[in-house]
């Protein structure tokens, strides 16, 4: 039960932290901080190790918690909001492969190959 409250404030620390920055938490964000309370709650499954489990996820947690108190957000890149699509016959941004950004008004390059 301990691992589980542990888990809920781990999220609710990073949740917190991204809505100072001014945007939502990133998926990827909360998969490995749940990963690793996942790891905790494994190791609690062998008896002698719970305790231990439990205390390494709580102090991850306050230890997140005191990096976070009485701090002004840090100039954070966060990429949100996005950009608006200001055309409105554009459904989605133009992008090339491989990560390429195409000029505005200028299609995506057509791909050849054999």
């Amino acid at each position: 039960m301990g691992i589980v409250l542990a888990w809920g404030a781990g999220l609710g620390i990073i949740t917190y932290r991204w809505a100072k920055a001014g945007a939502p938490p990133t998926p990827g964000t909360l998969a490995m901080a749940s990963g690793f309370f996942a790891l905790c709650a494994l190791l609690a499954e062998y008896p002698p190790a719970r305790s231990a489990a439990t205390l390494l996820a709580a102090g991850v947690d306050l230890a997140a918690w005191l990096q976070i108190v009485g701090k002004a957000p840090a100039a954070q890149a966060t990429g949100w909001p996005p950009l608006p699509i200001n055309d409105p016959t554009v459904l989605l941004p133009s992008g090339g492969s491989g990560g390429q950004v195409v000029p505005e008004g200028q299609g995506a390059a057509p791909a050849t190959g054999a």
